[in-house]
């Protein structure tokens, strides 16, 4: 795992800022950002215990890993925080697990077709890339309730 340096941040930022149009808002309107095509949103469980985190954890390191280019890098952000680029395949760290803390938190492959959207203030995440959208759906950890938006025509069952 290796920090973003301040270029690489903002540059990696702004890409997803416009690809995604991002507008940061503890109000609303949500979600947040303009979901892509192929993306289900599930709302996630308000009250969870650190065997969820992990199972979650493991469910997104698992999809990531199975999704990406093998030497691929993943970027892990976290909204006005240090954020990072990891090799999700080689990448043990507890404490990257992509639940929105607080802020929003991000996975996403370097050309940003497969990742994920947490919002801290809907308390959702969104998976998007068709592969990744079923991986997850495929493990579905505990701390995934209700799907609440689902471009993709999924079957979360």
């Amino acid at each position: 795992m290796r920090r973003l340096g301040n270029n690489e941040y903002t540059e990696v930022w702004d890409n997803f800022e416009k690809m995604f149009s991002f507008r940061p808002s503890v109000k609303g309107p949500f979600p947040a950002i303009k979901e892509p095509k192929n993306s289900i949103t599930f709302l996630l469980a308000r009250n969870y215990d650190d065997a969820m985190i992990d199972e979650f954890r493991h469910a997104i390191c698992s999809a990531l890993a199975e999704c990406a280019a093998a030497s691929e890098e993943i970027y892990y952000l976290d909204w006005q925080h240090e954020c990072y680029a990891l090799n999700i395949k080689a990448s043990n760290d507890s404490r990257i697990n992509g639940l929105p803390d607080g802020d929003y938190a991000i996975f996403l492959s370097k050309d940003m077709s497969i990742g994920t959207f947490g919002h801290p203030w809907e308390y959702s995440i969104c998976f998007f890339g068709e592969s990744f959208a079923k991986a997850i759906i495929k493990q579905r950890p505990s701390i995934l309730e209700t799907v609440t938006r689902n471009s993709g025509g999924y079957d979360p069952t």
